[in-house]
């Protein structure tokens, strides 16, 4: 670990220059150089869109395998042919070794935003520029070190907290310790609320659509919370954002993943995809394809049929889950004859569009959306005491009507626990395949009991059309290992 804090965290500040994968409306500059890159407000603002671009990878790539695939909501359709995609497979079942790809790059990019984060926050004030300029800046940065800390200290637990440039090999040895998770969430609570006080509710600029605003960060706080179980902390954070009035439900639950529509009223943070040859594009449509359907129709190209394909399959437990005439099923999964297995399979319909080029389409990925906010709240109303018919049942049903769905009533859910399991019952359906599921279970302390009767399902489901793996679903471990090349660094 202290070799890559070095090598990788100390680079950090020469990554912002001439950066091309930038959006945001980035134009790079070629010529600049550590020397005088970090001192006008424009560069600033190029460099604090830099740490923006390593979530679309990651979103793209290992996000969805390890926050939503390893959860119930969704599995893999078995390739006999082309066997190159078994770490995914063994990340789906539990059956990940420490040397598995997916944990150590998720890993190493959310280090790399984290660095380029502290590099900003470090340089910013010798920069000597004006509160209205630095304070936007400051706001993303606190942001996003927070969100990636976040998302790592509940994947791996104890990591490194790393909140300073690294710029030696000495100052490597002293951040290259693990920190106890308090310690992580301490930081990510302070980044958050410095993040709030920072940020705006929303800009004036077309150009700064896509960057995190007040209410990102106080939704993300108020998550926060719900994990530590301060739900009292969480709902004065929530009723802000639905008093600051910046945000609506779409009135089409569809119009949310429209790339037509995407950055609509709904949108709290998502993140931005750009069709087209400039390495922006997402490719969900393309990988939540099964590999042997060979039409054209839903992504305008022949699909690869191979192990790029095949992925993120929704499972039968999440397909029974949806009631019956929820509108948010069709617009979030269809299903196709297998040709292979001659069985009827579902695949994720959120994502679809066609690109002009196969695997680059313009296809965001929400992380908050304002419906997350009403069930947040109506959930935390709960655990501070049931009351039947009372507010947690207005923010739910507010939801659950948009769903075309009858309402809650404390007849059909009469007590504390019998909300919460509503509650998961509605975040499942309503954020299926948007990387929520796997930390639901861990949050509520339902992993293990859900994944477990999830086990036995897909045992019976899949035992007709193919084996599954023996050791599938034997240890349902709560925490990744921590990836085997920080290790061996850590000890080098």
């Amino acid at each position: 670990m202290k070799k890559y804090i070095y090598l990788f965290l100390f680079t950090t500040a020469f990554s912002f220059i001439g950066c091309k994968k930038d959006f945001l409306d980035l134009k790079p500059t070629d010529s600049e150089n550590t020397g005088n890159f970090f001192k006008t407000p424009a560069q600033f603002q190029q460099a604090i869109t830099g740490c923006y671009q390593p979530l679309q990878d990651l979103y793209n790539g290992s996000f969805w395998v390890m926050a939503e695939m390893r959860s119930d909501n969704t599995s893999y359709e078995y390739d006999p042919y082309d066997r190159s995609g078994t770490l995914k497979e063994d990340m789906d079942e539990f059956r990940e070794l420490n040397n598995n790809d997916y944990p150590a790059v998720f890993f190493t990019g959310s280090y790399q935003i984290i660095g380029r984060c502290n590099v900003i926050l470090d340089r910013l004030p010798a920069a000597k520029l004006d509160a209205s300029v630095t304070d936007p800046i400051v706001g993303q940065a606190k942001f996003l070190r927070a969100f990636n800390y976040f998302n790592l200290v509940r994947m791996f637990g104890s990591l490194p907290l790393v909140l300073k440039e690294v710029e030696s090999v000495s100052d490597a040895y002293l951040v290259a310790v693990k920190s106890p998770v308090n310690d992580v969430y301490d930081a990510i609570i302070a980044d958050a609320k410095d993040a709030i006080a920072k940020l705006p509710v929303k800009y004036t600029s077309e150009v700064d659509k896509g960057r995190v605003t007040k209410g990102a960060a106080e939704t993300m706080l108020a998550e926060v919370y719900m994990t530590q179980k301060k739900f009292d902390l969480a709902i004065p954070l929530l009723r802000d954002i639905i008093a600051s009035n910046a945000y609506d439900l779409n009135e089409d639950y569809a119009d949310n993943f429209n790339i037509n529509t995407k950055n609509g009223p709904e949108s709290i943070f998502e993140i931005q995809y750009i069709e087209g040859p400039n390495g922006l594009g997402s490719d969900f449509v393309d990988t939540f394809i099964p590999w042997d359907y060979y039409d054209t129709d839903i992504t305008g190209h022949e699909i690869n049929n191979g192990a790029v394909n095949g992925w993120n399959i929704p499972t039968q437990d999440l397909v029974t889950a949806y009631e019956p005439g929820d509108k948010r099923k069709d617009a979030s999964l269809t299903d196709f004859t297998s040709d292979e297995y001659g069985i009827e399979l579902p695949f994720i319909k959120k994502y679809q569009s066609q690109g002009a080029v196969q695997g680059i389409t313009a296809n965001n990925f929400p992380v908050y959306r304002y419906s997350d906010v009403y069930l947040m709240l109506a959930e935390c109303l709960n655990e501070q005491g049931y009351a039947g018919g009372g507010d947690a049942f207005k923010y739910l049903n507010k939801v659950r009507f948009r769903a075309g769905v009858d309402d809650r009533t404390a007849v059909d859910v009469p007590n504390q626990e019998a909300f919460r399991v509503a509650i998961a019952h509605e975040r499942q359906v309503e954020f299926a395949f948007e990387n929520h599921r796997w930390f639901d279970l861990l949050r509520t302390g339902k992993a293990v009991e859900v994944m477990t009767a999830h086990a036995q399902h897909e045992r019976d489901y899949k035992s007709d059309s193919w084996t599954i793996n023996p050791a599938a679903y034997k240890n349902i471990r709560l925490l990744y290992q921590y990836p085997l090349s920080e290790e061996l660094l850590e000890h080098q």
